[in-house]
């Protein structure tokens, strides 16, 4: 016995501390600030635009905290879950309390607390006990519902009462908070959010999702083509033109059959198979044409090449890398850094400027051409909590309309069986105003009628 109640003394700050509100309220703030944080950081772009906006050092950081997808790293769950726990502990330790005053039996009260009762009037009367009994009954059932009448040597008393359940609001309202947090951990374990850029014109079948070493490709099961992309201007007189919306029109096919054809735009996504596909956000690729022309063979060769693609020879072993498009390097006009790799040799890296021909290791590039072929960005997301969040929605309005707009009014009237004033009592748990109003309305039907 001695044992146990040891292990009650232990448990018992960590039982205050889940059921403190204090701790709802830090929760709460702590879910806010973290809110903001996603708000301010794009939430599962790719990783070189991390790179190119953070750089390198600060991308490892924020990466390792997971803030690049934040709502699925493991810390924002347990910060839910915690929330949970703490919500259910609250209601678990208060909820006895609450039912045993909505159980216990209706109008079970002493003629001294009913005087004592915040609200209280005497009344003169001028019938019976009896006729005083059946005007009082059908005057407070019109006001708060059917009476109960009990008697005892002494007196008749008559309880009302409306909205007993109202009581249950609050518990209501944390019930839908419950389940509001079961649908984000839902959708945080078993859905994704993933993205893909799609040149005008091209098909993908796979969307990249962000993980903690980087990002990995993730099929669809059908195929998405980009029939095209479009940008809209504010008329303004201005030399900044300023992007007024922009829109893709995709076609989603199955079997190579197209099944939906439908436009995207800003904050009108689409759905299909399940997922939502979201406008977030366009560029452009250049497309890159390098002439190469062999100094020992004497063969010349137009290749086409993007940033980061390798671009092969034609009749050699040799092979070169675009490593990144500038359109204007210190004034020289359009340029790329390139590297040359060959079987025998140390990869040779330089810059290749337009209309400037650069020799390195017999062979000489040229710059002929760039042509910038644009691009849609589309977040690609599955929740299937959200239908779970849609839920606790829905109960959380209940549950606030009934916390807020309902509340348990209750009302005595003792008649005494001889000579003496009918006294008059009532409480409500909230909203006093209306409670005033009604047992105003109340007292005024009983000095018409008595």
């Amino acid at each position: 016995m001695k044992k146990g109640n040891r292990e009650t003394r232990r448990r018992a700050p960590l039982w205050d501390l889940l059921c403190s509100v204090r701790l709802s309220i830090s929760l709460l703030i702590l879910l806010a600030l973290t809110s903001i944080v996603g708000t301010l950081i794009k939430q599962n772009a790719p990783t070189m635009e991390y790179i190119q906006h953070f750089g390198p050092g600060l991308y490892r950081f924020l990466n390792f905290l997971g803030l690049f997808d934040m709502y699925h790293s493991w810390w924002f769950r347990g910060i839910l879950a915690l929330l949970a726990v703490n919500i259910f502990s609250c209601s678990s330790s208060r909820f006895p309390r609450i039912w045993s005053k909505i159980t216990r039996p209706r109008g079970e009260i002493d003629k001294v607390q009913i005087a004592n009762l915040p609200y209280t009037k005497h009344l003169k009367r001028s019938l019976s006990p009896k006729e005083v009994t059946e005007k009082v009954s059908s005057i407070t059932r019109g006001i708060f519902g059917r009476p109960l009448v009990s008697e005892t040597t002494e007196a008749i008393v008559i309880f009302a009462e409306r909205g007993r359940m109202s009581r249950l609001g609050v518990y209501i309202t944390h019930l839908s908070i419950l389940i509001i947090l079961l649908g984000a951990l839902i959708g945080s374990l078993f859905g994704f959010k993933g993205f893909v850029n799609i040149l005008e014109g091209e098909t993908v079948d796979r969307i990249f999702t962000r993980q903690r070493h980087g990002t990995t490709p993730k099929p669809l099961g059908f195929m998405v083509r980009c029939d095209d992309f479009r940008i809209t201007y504010y008329d303004m007189k201005t030399q900044e033109r300023l992007v007024r919306e922009y829109i893709s029109t995709l076609t989603f096919l199955e079997d190579g059959k197209e099944v939906m054809k439908r436009e995207v735009r800003v904050n009108h996504p689409l759905t299909f198979n399940g997922l939502r596909f979201y406008q977030s956000s366009y560029g452009g690729i250049p497309e890159i044409t390098v002439g190469v022309e062999s100094k020992n063979q004497g063969e010349n060769f137009s290749l086409v090449a993007h940033e980061g693609e390798k671009v092969e020879i034609p009749e050699s072993k040799a092979f070169f890398q675009i490593l990144k498009f500038h359109p204007q390097i210190h004034n020289f006009g359009e340029g790329v850094a390139m590297v040359l790799f060959q079987p025998t040799a140390v990869p040779q890296r330089f810059w290749l400027l337009k209309a400037r021909p650069k020799l390195v290791d017999g062979y000489q590039f040229t710059l002929k051409g760039v042509m910038e072929r644009e691009y849609t960005g589309l977040q690609v997301a599955k929740d299937p909590g959200v239908w779970v969040v849609w839920v606790g929605c829905i109960i959380l309005v209940w549950g606030l309309m009934v916390a807020f707009f309902f509340s348990h009014q209750r009302m005595w009237i003792l008649i005494p069986r001889g000579k003496g004033t009918i006294l008059v009592s009532g409480t409500t748990n909230k909203n006093r105003m209306a409670f005033e109003r009604r047992f105003q309305k109340t007292i005024s039907a009983l000095e018409r009628e008595v």
